[in-house]
């Protein structure tokens, strides 16, 4: 399955990480070398204190750590 991350870039052989507390708009998926990204659910809800929609963020935008920040960059 492919996943994208909160910086719109794609990961497949990924598994979805269970967390202690569910979170309304975003999941945890980890890829083969241990590394985790945070990724927004498709149907995230819309909450009355933010005015806008949560959007991916551009690849670029990634921190310097992120692991694919160099291909973007």
């Amino acid at each position: 399955m492919v996943f994208t991350d909160v910086f719109n870039v794609t990961h497949d052989d990924c598994k979805i990480i269970q967390t202690q507390n569910d979170f309304k708009r975003v999941f945890i998926i980890e890829n083969e070398q241990g590394v985790r990204f945070t990724c927004l659910k498709d149907d995230a809800p819309r909450s009355s204190k933010i005015h806008d929609h949560w959007k991916h963020a551009k690849p670029s935008d990634s921190p310097d750590a992120h692991p694919f920040h160099d291909k973007f960059v």
